[in-house]
């Protein structure tokens, strides 16, 4: 009796796994820190809005646009620093 040949499927090549790491782009080192500081800022920001914007809104202040250029100067400032030190980005 004669014995059929299977036919071999064709393999992927097997390619080191330290070789498609150090192809990788490096991943971005999160630093606890700074995350914290972030998140510490934004709260500042969204504290700053309500305490001092918000409620000069209804109480008689004399002169409120020293306060909102002020308080709005502070938010934008510490929301931005804080969205800055945020280091959340999608990888690809």
């Amino acid at each position: 009796m004669t014995t059929r040949r299977e036919k071999s499927k064709p393999q992927k090549p097997q390619i080191n796994k330290q070789l498609e790491a150090a192809q990788e782009p490096p991943k971005p080192m999160v630093n606890h820190r700074q995350e914290k500081f972030a998140d510490y800022l934004i709260d500042v920001s969204k504290y700053v809005l309500t305490g001092v914007v918000i409620t000069s809104l209804f109480n008689d202040v004399t002169d409120k646009t020293t306060i909102y250029l002020v308080g709005l100067g502070v938010v934008g400032t510490t929301l931005l620093l804080g969205l800055r030190l945020t280091n959340k980005r999608k990888d690809k």
